[in-house]
């Protein structure tokens, strides 16, 4: 048998020496070699079978036309309002017709407070009768002074709510733009005080009835301006504010005497800011020269305001 002889050659010595070590090997050309296995890392398989077909299909194709919904009848108007609005489009503009959607007034104020509410959250737990029996409250309506407008006093567990119509027990009455303060004073069973100050009041028009009288009190920089002295109605706040003021009298008090109180900076100033209030509610309630008045005064600055009575009693 031929045996493959491999030779190895060493390096030997300093002196250049060759030496030669033959090793023989223990492989012949008649075996076998062991096999060689080759693997892969990927994890992808050779597949065969096709994807699914996926066609997609409406069910409603054949009726999905008598579905939609008939635009027409949504830009369907009736030929009556057709007529009046195309014919006569300066009616419904008119400032002589209401407008149910304007900004409106009552002939009634109301102010609901709600101190059993506060009188929780202050002490961040909830009370029963029993609870509360020690506990005193005081509810105080403050002026832009500080000064007390109005009170409501109790001991035990505060009412849910308390409707207030605006007016003191002196016969007083809030005045339109200025700022009122709701105090809170609660008194726990240790006789330990907390004060909490509620939501600042402000109207810029409040309506009540003071004798025979139904007064309108307006805010007179919501009418006149910042400065309260312009010489024509504002328009954006002012001229809303009196037609506010007309459709209440349209409503319930058609007819009735009027009488417009301007209070301002001057005299003259007043009776001119007067007249131009008289001249709107004139044309907007389509009155004659005698239904409605008007006088101007003289006042301070943080007295300058407007009323507006009706002769309703």
């Amino acid at each position: 048998m031929f045996k493959m002889v491999v030779a190895t050659v060493c390096l030997m010595g300093l002196s250049g020496g060759l030496g030669a070590q033959v090793v023989e090997s223990t492989a012949s050309y008649s075996e076998i070699p062991e096999e060689i296995v080759i693997k892969s890392e990927a994890e992808d398989k050779l597949r065969t079978a096709r994807p699914p077909l996926k066609i997609k299909t409406d069910d409603f194709e054949t009726i999905r036309k008598s579905l939609d919904p008939d635009r027409d009848l949504f830009l369907f108007e009736s030929g009556d309002f057709l007529s009046l609005s195309r014919n006569y489009p300066e009616k419904l503009l008119s400032s002589q017709i209401i407008q149910p959607w304007r900004v409106g007034f009552s002939d009634k104020t109301v102010i609901v407070f709600y101190p059993r509410r506060k009188l929780e959250e202050t002490f961040n737990k909830n009370f029963t009768e029993k609870t509360a029996k020690d506990i005193q409250w005081t509810l105080s309506v403050t002026d832009e002074e500080g000064k007390i407008f109005h009170k409501y006093s109790g001991s035990g567990l505060p009412p849910e709510i308390i409707n207030w119509t605006g007016e003191n027990d002196q016969r007083e009455w809030l005045k339109a733009g200025h700022n009122y303060a709701q105090v809170y004073v609660f008194v726990d069973e240790l006789g330990v005080p907390k004060t909490v100050i509620g939501d600042i009041i402000k109207f810029t028009a409040i309506v009540f009835q003071k004798g025979s009288k139904l007064n309108i009190s307006l805010d007179s920089v919501a009418v006149f301006g910042p400065t309260k002295s312009m010489k024509t109605v504002e328009k954006t706040q002012g001229e809303v504010m009196l037609s506010a003021t007309a459709d209440l009298i349209k409503r319930r008090y058609y007819n009735v005497p009027v009488k417009v109180e301007v209070y301002a900076q001057t005299r003259d100033l007043g009776e001119l800011q007067a007249e131009q209030i008289r001249n709107f509610l004139k044309k907007a309630l389509m009155t004659g020269e005698t239904v409605i008045a008007s006088e101007g005064f003289e006042e301070s600055f943080a007295q300058q305001r407007i009323d507006i009575a009706l002769m309703n009693k």
